[in-house]
């Protein structure tokens, strides 16, 4: 039998879990937000909107600007919102965390890495490149040929996975012996 899919509908629990996910994972987007919690519809996307004009109104945020982008950032009133979790559903908190670890993790790992999808003439390219972070040209790039989109979407979804042991594992394959050199 299938587990019930709990929903939030109350926007005090909302604006809860939010508090609660920028306490635990620092500050994050309105849209990584939105992804975090619309992803399994645990949330809706206007009860969510509701719960941001709470946040707002409430100043239980504040909001940052880095590098050209607002980040909601907790503040000691939404610390006390977040005391509360306990209102929200053990396991809706729990996958909230996970995916928000997720998206973070993505975000990290897009300072080194970057990946797409590409349409070509006959079929479609997953494109991998390691980025130099100290500038410069890329250290590599690696080109998967799929048939279809769909094939490309799942060694996408592979890639995310495991995406720093494939890139470490596909490094050492060429730098193991480097002290030679």
């Amino acid at each position: 039998m299938k587990e019930p899919k709990i929903i939030l509908t109350d926007s005090f629990k909302i604006t809860v879990l939010i508090c609660y996910l920028l306490n635990e994972l620092g500050a994050l987007t309105e849209y990584q937000l939105t992804k975090i919690l619309t992803l399994d519809e645990v949330v809706n996307h206007f009860d969510l909107t509701e719960a941001f004009g709470v946040l707002e109104n409430k100043k239980l945020a504040d909001f940052v600007e880095r590098k050209g982008e607002r980040f909601y950032e907790i503040n000691d009133n939404g610390r006390t919102i977040a005391a509360e979790a306990g209102s929200v559903p053990l396991s809706v908190r729990e996958n909230s965390m996970r995916e928000g670890k997720k998206i973070l993790a993505e975000v990290e790992l897009r300072k080194t890495v970057s990946w797409k999808v590409q349409k070509r003439e006959k079929g479609y390219n997953f494109n991998i490149r390691l980025l130099n972070e100290l500038g410069g040209v890329d250290l590599m790039e690696i080109n998967l040929y799929a048939p279809s989109e769909e094939g490309a979407r799942d060694i996408e979804r592979r890639f995310l996975e495991r995406p720093l042991d494939i890139v470490r594992k596909t490094m050492m394959m060429f730098i193991t012996d480097m002290g030679r050199f």
